[in-house]
């Protein structure tokens, strides 16, 4: 190790002359290392990974477009694979920016993959799967997996009893296909719909108080 005489700073490394007054170094008993630490670089910043991302779902969906306009939209599977592709970039980009909380990056991938069946459903002459089976089911599952996760995480239930409501708002939202004659077995429908509204019901019961904390955090009461 280096020491200057005049400005009385130890200087790691082996320098001709101090970095501060440009003088003359003493050598003193010390370990001889780097003068400063290594920062490893990361492969790739979060900044850049979102522009790649970004750019292969533009470029993608600009390639899609002409094809679809070239054939006359002849080829049905065009628009959902547009919104796949579309789908993944969101989920993506919400698993980078909510990693932090896994219960909120699944529930918004549920209502993003809800979407996309029922727009595929749709698209392809409505057969009537997705609000059938498919919402009902994922509804159940995602909660499900909502309180596995809390459990496995030990978070209070304060932290994601709000989820389980948006989750049963998304539940009552069925009554609409069944309403509208979209849906012809709601057999599936009513199940997730009572089982949301009694899971919601007991927490209003039991819990209020941890059902006010979470509303009060949010909306800042």
């Amino acid at each position: 190790m280096q020491i200057c005489p005049k400005c009385k700073v130890k200087i790691r490394g082996n320098k001709e002359c101090c970095p501060l007054c440009q003088g003359k170094l003493k050598e003193t008993e010390g370990e001889i290392g780097v003068s400063f630490p290594i920062i490893k670089k990361k492969p790739i910043s979060n900044i850049t990974f979102l522009k790649v991302c970004t750019f292969i779902l533009v470029a993608s969906e600009i390639i899609f477009t002409a094809l679809n306009i070239m054939t006359h939209g002849e080829h049905s599977f065009i628009g959902p694979v547009m919104l796949g592709l579309f789908v993944a970039w969101v989920t993506v980009i919400t698993t980078m920016y909510m990693r932090n909380n896994l219960i909120k990056v699944i529930t918004w991938e549920v209502v993003v993959a809800i979407v996309v069946d029922i727009y595929i459903d749709v698209h392809t002459g409505f057969h009537g799967w997705s609000v059938e089976w498919m919402v009902p089911s994922t509804l159940v599952a995602l909660a499900i997996a909502t309180i596995i996760i809390a459990a496995a995480l030990k978070l209070r239930l304060d932290e994601y009893i709000l989820y389980i409501v948006f989750d049963l708002v998304m539940a009552l939202l069925q009554i609409i296909f069944i309403k509208n004659g979209m849906n012809n077995f709601p057999w599936p429908a009513a199940v997730s719909i009572v089982a949301y509204l009694i899971l919601v019901s007991a927490m209003v019961i039991f819990r209020f108080r941890d059902l006010r904390n979470a509303s009060e955090k949010m909306f800042n009461m």
